[in-house]
C-alpha cells in the first residue's frame, strides 16, 4: 500500500514536472505589454496604449542591452571584476542607445570596457572616424583586427563599429587597454542588431 502510494506520488510529481517544462515559467513581460497596448488601442484608450508600448519598447531595449554585454571580455588571469551593467535608460545621456560595461581591477589600477549601441551621437561619431586627419587630432591612430581605433590624449581607447562606439578607459596601462581591446570580437559587436 505504502509502494503505491509513493508510486502513485512519484508520477505525479514527474507529471507536474513536464508540464512546468513544457510551459513557460513566467510570462513573457514584452509580448504582455505588447497585448496591453492592442487592448487598449481596440478600445480607443490611446494614452494607456501609448503607455503600454512605451513599457514594451523599455522592456525590448532592457533585453537589448543584456545581449550586448555577452561582448564583454571574459576576467583575465590576475584580474578582478565587477558585474557587467547593462542599461538603456542610462544610454539617454548619449541621446538613447544601449550600453554594456563592466570595470576590471588589478591590485591599484582599473579598466573599464563600455559598449554603446545604437545612439544618436554615434552617427555624429562616424564622420571623425573615417576622416584620418580629424581623428588623429584626438590622439594616436592604430589598427586592430582590421578595424581603427584612437589612443585619445587622455589615454582612453575609442573604436567605432559601424553603429557602435566600444570606449576602454581607467589607469591601466596602454599595454593593458590594449590588450583588454584585444580580447573583444570586433566582427561580432558590429554585427550586434539589438
Amino acid at each position: 500500500m505504502i509502494s503505491s502510494t509513493i508510486t502513485h506520488c512519484m508520477r505525479a510529481a514527474a507529471f507536474g514536472l513536464v508540464l512546468a517544462v513544457s510551459s513557460p515559467a513566467s510570462a513573457d513581460d514584452i509580448r504582455d505589454a505588447i497585448e496591453e497596448a492592442r487592448r487598449a488601442y481596440q478600445s480607443n484608450d490611446l494614452a494607456a496604449a501609448k503607455a503600454a508600448l512605451d513599457v514594451a519598447s523599455q522592456l525590448i531595449a532592457q533585453r537589448s542591452a543584456s545581449g550586448l554585454a555577452r561582448f564583454l571580455p571574459a576576467v583575465p588571469a590576475g584580474w578582478t571584476a565587477d558585474e557587467a551593467e547593462t542599461d538603456a535608460s542610462a544610454a539617454a545621456m548619449f541621446g538613447g542607445g544601449l550600453i554594456a560595461k563592466r570595470r576590471y581591477s588589478s591590485g591599484e589600477r582599473h579598466v573599464t570596457v563600455q559598449v554603446l549601441a545604437n545612439s544618436p551621437v554615434i552617427a555624429q561619431l562616424a564622420p571623425m572616424f573615417s576622416n584620418a586627419q580629424l581623428l588623429g587630432a584626438m590622439g594616436r591612430v592604430f589598427r586592430i583586427k582590421g578595424k581603427t581605433a584612437v589612443l585619445g590624449r587622455d589615454g582612453n581607447i575609442q573604436v567605432l563599429l559601424g553603429r557602435t562606439l566600444i570606449t576602454i578607459e581607467g589607469s591601466g596601462t596602454e599595454a593593458e587597454k590594449r590588450s583588454f581591446l584585444d580580447r573583444l570580437d570586433l566582427a561580432a559587436i558590429e554585427g550586434f542588431n539589438g
